[in-house]
């Protein structure tokens, strides 16, 4: 009786917390009513389908695929609340469709509700990313890095070593590709870490991240091994260059 008592407090404590994520995160409309109607279950869904890495997933990542119904529901959230939340989901949706003008239009309406909002920054970050601003990308990334060093699974923090490869500054992108380097597998890290490495000229650097690669392949189970394959051809063919 006693441990039924507490796995009742704990599944509401989870569906709480869950149902509080969803309306932080701006996805109260997609998802609040699946987690408050279905509680323990519907909040579990939620959690594996936005937070959760799958075994294997910690090598190869899928980009999330954003439906038209998806989008236009948003856009009526947005006109609807027009708070910052909706504005930075919308922002969110935009980007991962790779509308990337709009994206940084949504994310600059996010800030303008709430210019303290931590995913408002790094939505507008990804998105001036994506449009080619690399100075101001880098820029509003770094205040996401500052309040939170592995914002969305370290996301921010790739996002601001791209901006600033993207916009020139090798030397400041070296230590963050290192620091993404020694806690990650993803075949994109190792793979820019090698060749920035390279470019400054410490070849042994940039062997040992490509040859990372073709190590952890090896290990990944076979409904991956498509998304796997591209940066193994990258990494054969980047330690061919390099003369290894």
């Amino acid at each position: 009786m006693v441990a039924f008592y507490v796995l009742s407090l704990l599944g509401s404590g989870f569906t709480i917390w869950m149902a509080v994520e969803a309306i932080r995160r701006g996805q109260a409309g997609s998802w609040l009513w699946i987690i408050m109607f279905f509680g323990p279950v519907g909040a579990s869904v939620y959690f594996f389908s936005e937070y959760s890495s799958w075994p294997g997933r910690r090598f190869a990542f899928e980009r999330r695929k954003v439906t038209a119904q998806e989008l236009r529901h948003a856009e009526v959230e947005v006109r609807r609340l027009d708070s910052a939340p909706a504005w930075f989901h919308y922002a969110s949706l935009l980007r991962a469709r790779q509308d990337y003008g709009r994206a940084v239009e949504a994310g600059r309406k996010a800030l303008e509700r709430d210019g303290r909002s931590l995913e408002g920054r790094y939505e507008l970050g990804r998105a001036l990313l994506g449009a080619g601003q690399f100075r101001e990308a880098a820029e509003t990334l770094e205040s996401v890095v500052a309040a939170d060093r592995t914002h969305d699974k370290d996301e921010a923090l790739y996002a601001l070593a791209q901006a600033r490869m993207a916009a020139g500054d090798a030397e400041v992108a070296r230590p963050l590709l290192a620091e993404l380097e020694s806690r990650s597998s993803r075949p994109a890290i190792l793979y820019d870490r090698a060749v920035l490495e390279g470019r400054l000229g410490d070849r042994e650097t940039a062997a040992r991240c490509l040859r990372r690669i073709l190590d952890e392949a090896e290990y990944v189970p076979p409904y991956l091994a498509r998304e796997v394959k591209p940066w193994v051809k990258k990494a054969r063919q980047g330690l061919r260059k390099l003369g290894y």
